[in-house]
């Protein structure tokens, strides 16, 4: 006759096994979906021949190998094709504007013509990390989302400067009040941190008459409707150079002010809390008062 301790490791065993199997069922059904999903990257650029090669062969060099990247080249004068055509992949394609006519354009032109179910940006300067895709996409397929962002390392001419978001940020992210955290302190989700669903980005576009902050508005408009997760790690390393539009201080003052202007169906406590951090970041850089 079997003893109780017995009893209970032939249950555990049983118990184990069956966890094992459900455990590995889980593992080859996301593994298997993942196999069936592409991703396309949106890379627009304009003049930025002498770095534009290594954003392209930080996302070639992706774990994830199921992508295409869309060279979205806005009217540049310099060699930009030359460089793009140097690189012997065929999951490149290259698209040329005749005019320059902003990255915001660019970008919505890359989603039109992008063909895979995940949309992710890329800018000229910017270096993905290899997991970066493949992290981000079993995080969504994982929470179900339809767009996931990650931490990212910033640089300003070349310096390490902060990453984004910080461990504040982070803490408010962790205790989901994404919301919030967005509409009073800023954007955390930069172009670069997104993975999202074509079909849903699709539906909201980029702004062509933002000069900055075309990520926020982006964001501003969709998170009422979009369910988000977050990959908690560095994935990207975004450099800000001198001639980079984050650091135009006039198009930063243009696009507060069209945000102060836009409707974007908040209630009156959002609305609040949105118009005074606006209201703060005019005082702080402007010396406006309001």
């Amino acid at each position: 006759m079997k003893n109780c301790f017995d009893i209970d490791l032939f249950n555990f065993l049983l118990i184990f096994k069956l966890f094992l199997k459900v455990f590995l069922i889980i593992i080859f059904y996301i593994n298997f979906k993942i196999s069936t999903i592409k991703i396309s990257v949106i890379i627009p650029t304009y003049n930025r021949a002498k770095i534009v090669g290594n954003s392209i062969k930080s996302v070639l060099n992706q774990t994830f190998k199921n992508l295409e990247v869309l060279v979205v080249d806005d009217g540049s004068t310099d060699n930009t094709k030359e460089i793009i055509d140097k690189i012997k992949d065929d999951r490149v394609r290259y698209i040329k504007l005749i005019n320059n006519s902003g990255a915001a354009n660019a970008r919505n032109i890359g989603i039109k013509n992008a063909i895979g179910q995940f949309i992710s940006f890329q800018d000229s300067d910017d270096i993905f990390y290899p997991y970066k895709l493949e992290r981000q996409l079993k995080n969504i397929i994982n929470q179900k989302s339809n767009l996931d962002f990650c931490k990212i390392r910033v640089f300003l001419n070349s310096t390490f400067t902060y990453l984004r978001p910080d461990e504040n940020q982070e803490k408010s992210l962790l205790n989901g009040d994404i919301f919030n955290e967005l509409i009073s302190k800023g954007n955390f989700i930069s172009n670069q941190a997104m993975l999202i669903r074509k079909k849903f980005i699709l539906k909201y576009l980029f702004d062509p008459e933002m000069p900055r902050l075309q990520d926020y508005d982006l964001i501003l408009r969709m998170i009422p409707k979009v369910k988000i997760s977050y990959t908690r790690e560095v994935l990207v390393d975004l450099h800000i150079q001198k001639d980079s539009i984050t650091q135009s201080r006039k198009k930063l003052k243009q696009a507060i002010y069209i945000l102060l202007n836009k409707n974007y169906n908040f209630n009156s406590n959002q609305t609040r809390l949105f118009t005074n951090y606006l209201n703060f970041l005019l005082k702080t850089f402007f010396h406006e008062k309001k």
